[in-house]
């Protein structure tokens, strides 16, 4: 049986939703505070690690001037009777953001070995990938789910011609949530703060200030929301 360690959960949705709200009409706001059934994605990308064990702490990123917004989008969880839930305002980018999240973990002073960072737009996560996320993190140091990329990938030059057949027998789809190891995040986090480079994810931020990151399995259900055509299409598989 995994022991499992004690560890904090940020889930990341301080951004202004640009790309999903330019994708329909109908998508205006932000992405995670839509319903989803009776409930937001924020809501249900959060839900699933209220059940996992020793789970510190639960931060949640918002953009300024929206915290009533996540707060309602919360709903019930806020007042969760074991696992504190706290809203801390995010930064101009993501990294600012999850940056402000751990900085406000250690502020905490709690006992945190590891730390996951969950797209808060990803509501279809399952407790079992969390699981197994962890405790490939757990002997590893960092942890982040993939899934194989099946489709055949090309790059294009600028006039939109195919250019290059990219060889996808070692390329893999990158999920969250990514876990790592609490002090050696926020150490790199603090590292690349001045970098005018601009990260795709955590996981590059960990690669890049020289530590090695794990693959664990994935999931093709674990999807993220990008476009309101999503949110119709996916909408019946909770």
């Amino acid at each position: 049986m995994v022991a499992f360690p004690h560890h904090a959960v940020i889930i990341t949705a301080a951004g202004l939703s640009e790309r999903f709200q330019s994708s329909h009409e109908s998508a205006v706001g932000k992405k995670e505070y839509m319903f989803l059934d009776d409930r937001t994605i924020l809501y249900h990308s959060v839900l699933p690690f209220t059940v996992i064990p020793n789970v510190q702490t639960i931060i949640v990123t918002y953009p300024p001037l929206y915290k009533d917004e996540c707060e309602s989008a919360l709903d019930n969880l806020l007042f969760a009777p074991i696992i504190p839930i706290y809203l801390v305002e995010g930064g101009s980018t993501r990294q600012k953001s999850v940056l402000e999240a751990l900085s406000f973990i250690e502020e905490l002073a709690l006992d945190i070995s590891f730390v996951a960072i969950h797209d808060g737009a990803r509501p279809f996560v399952s407790e079992s990938l969390i699981i197994e996320t962890l405790a490939t993190a757990s002997i590893f140091g960092s942890a982040v789910p993939a899934i194989p990329i099946h489709d055949a990938v090309k790059h294009i030059n600028k006039e939109g011609l195919i250019d290059k057949h990219i060889d996808r027998t070692n390329l893999v789809q990158i999920q969250t949530p990514q876990i790592f190891r609490f002090p050696e995040i926020l150490y790199s986090h603090r590292q690349i703060e001045e970098s005018k480079k601009v990260y795709v994810d955590d996981s590059e931020i960990y690669n890049d200030t020289g530590h090695e990151v794990a693959v664990s399995k994935g999931s093709i259900d674990n999807r993220k929301i990008t476009t309101y055509e999503d949110i119709i299409k996916y909408k019946d598989t909770l």
